[in-house]
């Protein structure tokens, strides 16, 4: 497909993976190494090197542009736009962008691509929180409003306005016409989501990854040993925490 996407461009690579320093790298490769049967909390397990040994090819194949590395929600918005990249895997805020710029009917909307092992689509969202410190009547006033929010009503506007899934499952409401395809496209990836592990040394992880990504995409070096020392880093990390490692699952 990426081969197909340079050629009709004349050479000029029109895919890009949001790749950006930091959470964007961490959640896109975490999605690829679980869509290959891996683990990215591992990191060295054959589904990581598979992973990884691909997404090689495809940066030295020059299937990728080189704006990957700093693609993330919005700007892949952009290069979707000025057609940068013709095709972005993103969340569903990019189909709300395009779509207040009347754009969104130029583009096509599906619910992403899989890998050898599984589709694996990385579930996220907004986290309500509530500073320590925070006591009275600023955290009444706080959790009333955390819970205006998870409310039938409040997620029934979220779903109406913005085509958005739903915390609840009773929070059924009428989706945009023009937002109905993304809606569709959001629900069928639902069903293969993927939650980012609850752990206390996730960071190390992500920073793990992040080195991989420079490290084997960029620099070229072999998958298998650099994943073998960022595991050893991992592991280190999650020791020094005293988390359980290897993880239970």
């Amino acid at each position: 497909m990426a081969q197909k996407l340079k050629q009709a461009a004349g050479g000029t690579p029109k895919v890009t993976l949001s790749l950006a320093q930091g959470d964007p790298a961490a959640v896109t490769i975490s999605e690829w190494v679980v869509s290959y049967g891996g683990n990215p909390l591992i990191l060295n397990d054959q589904g990581s090197v598979q992973a990884f040994t691909t997404l090689q090819q495809l940066w030295k194949q020059q299937l990728l542009a080189k704006e990957s590395l700093q693609a993330k929600f919005d700007t892949e918005v952009n290069y979707l736009q000025g057609q940068t990249s013709w095709l972005a895997q993103n969340w569903p805020f990019t189909s709300s962008s395009l779509n207040d710029q009347g754009l969104l009917e130029e583009f096509n909307v599906y619910p992403g691509w899989a890998g050898p092992a599984r589709a694996a689509h990385v579930i996220g969202g907004e986290v309500l929180g509530i500073p320590k410190g925070v006591s009275g009547k600023q955290k009444d006033a706080a959790i009333q409003f955390a819970n205006y929010l998870m409310s039938k009503e409040a997620q029934e506007i979220f779903v109406a306005k913005n085509g958005w899934p739903s915390v609840r499952d009773d929070a059924a409401a009428q989706v945009p016409e023009e937002l109905k395809t993304t809606f569709d496209a959001i629900q069928k990836a639902l069903t293969d989501g993927w939650y980012r592990p609850n752990v206390a040394y996730w960071s190390d992880a992500s920073d793990a990854i992040n080195a991989a990504i420079q490290r084997i995409m960029v620099k070229g070096e072999s998958p298998k040993p650099v994943l073998d020392d960022l595991h050893r880093d991992i592991e280190a990390a999650a020791k020094k925490k005293g988390a359980q490692y290897p993880p239970s699952s």
